[in-house]
């Protein structure tokens, strides 16, 4: 397994079906379906942020579809305000591991790459957000050593 960074929108569009769809299978009334031109084309503009990186896992074994996971990391500052003190994070947008892959122990790869990251950029913090009926990232996340300190609760009128 090699891990490479990439700039190419296109094939984020083809990889973000499995994430789109998945969402879209717990939250159908929040997620749009799967659009690949359109994911294409969001990534394109993420890729001219030079804080924006995506790096694909890839396995030597496959060269029909190489890809087994990829993991989107945004260094971000958060500003001071009159009510909280500004920090530095490295927020993480999208960790996916494509269906042949899951349940091998790569999203925990997946979030030690992301620690490592933020330790050699000197970036004292790793966030993410996850939703609620996701239960399997929840679970992943908190045996990586993360911990809730923001919830967010919406009311449908």
């Amino acid at each position: 397994m090699q891990i490479k960074e990439t700039k190419d929108f296109n094939l984020m569009g083809q990889l973000g079906k499995t994430m789109q769809e998945k969402h879209r299978a717990l939250y159908p009334e929040f997620f749009k379906p799967y659009d690949e031109e359109s994911i294409a084309q969001h990534f394109e503009t993420v890729f001219q942020n030079p804080k924006e990186k995506v790096f694909l896992w890839l396995d030597d074994s496959k060269q029909d579809q190489p890809v087994s996971a990829y993991l989107w990391l945004s260094e971000q500052e958060i500003k001071e305000t009159p009510f909280r003190y500004g920090y530095t994070r490295l927020y993480i947008s999208h960790i996916a591991v494509l269906p042949d892959y899951q349940n091998k122990g790569l999203s925990s790869e997946l979030l030690q790459f992301a620690d490592d990251y933020a330790k050699e950029k000197k970036i004292p913090y790793v966030e993410l957000h996850y939703w609620a009926n996701n239960t399997i990232a929840k679970e992943t996340y908190q045996k990586n050593g993360f911990s809730i300190y923001n919830e967010i609760a919406q009311k449908k009128l």
